[in-house]
């Protein structure tokens, strides 16, 4: 009989062992850094209908910033105008808007899927061990870090956004952009679309320290009025709610 103990004891310990170690190999967001994820749930890389909830949505620190795709394209993630979504505007190479949404965690799939409001379909999203960001058929992104201006700013010098941005890169924009070093700022527009520029707000700016690369541009005519914007490289900007895009030309 104390025999038949000590190999049960035994027994037991290798089926622990084994059990532990299938739990260890599984329950990560990623096997590599290939690319493949764990999803140890198998959860769907996309569904539709997703229904917003804003007691679930992402966690901004976690996605917020300035991503470049393989393709070139841009991926821009920061919270909208009234801070209660997680929003993401994805570009082309040439700059066309081709997907844009809230991103929601999704308990039933214990996953952040990124909602595109254009074709009504949720794709999940999941981090390989180097950081890149993988959305199910939008692509893989890399974020703008290390490098990109701004990003560890503290100063109160902010002569890389010195000069004048013009919407959609057009001379012509009924939209403009000014900044100086100091930090103080002008959005003006064209009546009509088309007449002299007219000074419609202004302010000051501040380092948003929770995203590489985002500001808030604190209007000084409208009291509680903040817009966020995210520089990307030297010569661009996504500014507001809308993420409108701005080039710098002069």
């Amino acid at each position: 009989m104390k025999h038949l103990k000590k190999y049960l004891a035994l027994a037991l310990a290798l089926l622990l062992c084994t059990s532990l170690a299938a739990c260890g190999s599984s329950g990560g967001d990623y096997d590599d850094n290939d690319g493949s994820d764990g999803n140890f749930y198998d959860a769907p890389d996309s569904f539709e209908g997703l229904v917003k909830d804003s007691e679930q949505m992402a966690n901004l620190y976690i996605f917020g910033g300035a991503w470049t795709g393989e393709d070139g394209g841009r991926l821009i993630i920061a919270n909208n105008d009234e801070g209660d979504e997680v929003r993401f505007a994805l570009y082309d190479v040439g700059e066309e808007l081709t997907a844009s949404g809230f991103i929601q965690f999704v308990p039933e799939h214990d996953c952040d899927y990124f909602y595109n409001e254009h074709d009504g379909v949720a794709y999940r999203s999941w981090f390989d061990e180097v950081g890149a960001l993988y959305v199910a058929e939008l692509g893989t992104f890399t974020k703008v870090t290390g490098d990109a201006p701004g990003e560890n700013i503290g100063d109160g010098d902010y002569g890389y956004l010195a000069g004048t941005w013009y919407q959609d890169a057009e001379p012509g924009a009924a939209s403009i952009l000014t900044f100086d070093a100091s930090g103080s700022w002008e959005l003006l527009e064209r009546p009509g679309g088309d007449g002299d520029p007219t000074v419609v707000d202004c302010g000051t700016i501040e380092v948003n320290q929770d995203g590489a690369g985002q500001y808030f541009a604190a209007s000084a005519v409208y009291e509680d009025v903040v817009y966020d914007f995210t520089l990307v490289g030297d010569d661009v900007i996504y500014w507001g709610g809308e993420y409108d895009y701005y080039q710098k030309m002069a």
